[in-house]
């Protein structure tokens, strides 16, 4: 079954990222059901992460995971 992502409102990308305790970029992608979870490259533990603030890899949108969207309008 095929994956849906959230995206960016902003610039449509469904990449994002968190920076991490060390201060590491740590990248993600959200689902429809807007649950977290890791890119295949990355492969990062995303168990104890804060999600309050995200970051779009592709322009300078950051926000709440509630701020994403299915389809650019």
């Amino acid at each position: 079954m095929r994956k849906h992502y959230l995206l960016c409102p902003q610039c449509g990308t469904h990449r994002f990222f968190i920076k991490n305790k060390n201060g590491e970029n740590v990248y993600f992608h959200v689902g429809w059901d807007h649950v977290p979870f890791p890119t295949e490259i990355s492969g990062a533990d995303l168990s104890a992460i804060d999600f309050s603030v995200v970051h779009s890899t592709g322009c300078s949108w950051k926000g709440g995971i509630a701020g994403l969207v299915k389809y650019l309008r």
